[in-house]
């Protein structure tokens, strides 16, 4: 797992370099946690820092990093692909703490994903604002498998499975 995580680092590094473009954006995510030490559902929330870091129009690296209840602290870095005709994302990576390994759907916010009403581009016009300076948001669902049930089970806080509802907030 040291080896993984150390690999999928240098390489996201890498190409964080070559990034065209890049999303910052706030979430909150709340889950349920499948844990070994209690073999029941633990409830769980975290509010995150994260950064999309896009390499080509459709290949992004996701980076996010903050608080959570209740291991304190998490962080992740993963690899998605958006399609640029839906909006949609899927992305996978790992979870660094608590240890997880994660595949991620993102769908978008559909009042920033379509094209905005006449009505709407006059209010943003007399604000002197564009489509683009609207707080958009995506909404996604994560599932994650962990080192539960193993010797490492300290590595994923005794979880072995979580999943997660999550919504982010884009902002410049």
């Amino acid at each position: 797992m040291k080896r993984l995580t150390g690999v999928l680092i240098c390489f996201a590094c890498t190409s964080v370099l070559f990034a065209q473009n890049k999303e910052t954006y706030l979430e909150t995510n709340v889950g349920l946690s499948y844990t070994s030490s209690l073999l029941e559902v633990v409830p769980g929330v975290s509010f995150l820092y994260g950064t999309k870091r896009f390499v080509s129009e459709r290949q992004y690296w996701d980076f996010q990093l903050g608080i959570a209840v209740p291991t304190l602290a998490t962080m992740k870095i993963g690899r998605g692909f958006k399609n640029l005709n839906t909006g949609r994302t899927l992305s996978a990576g790992i979870r660094v703490w608590p240890s997880h390994i994660y595949v991620a759907f993102g769908l978008p916010n559909p009042r920033c994903s379509n094209e905005v009403t006449e009505r709407m581009k006059k209010r943003l016009a007399r604000r002197g604002s564009d489509r683009t300076n609207l707080l958009c948001g995506e909404w996604n669902v994560s599932l994650e498998a962990g080192l539960g049930d193993t010797d490492l089970d300290f590595l994923s806080f005794q979880s072995i499975a979580i999943i997660n509802v999550s919504h982010r907030w884009y902002f410049d």
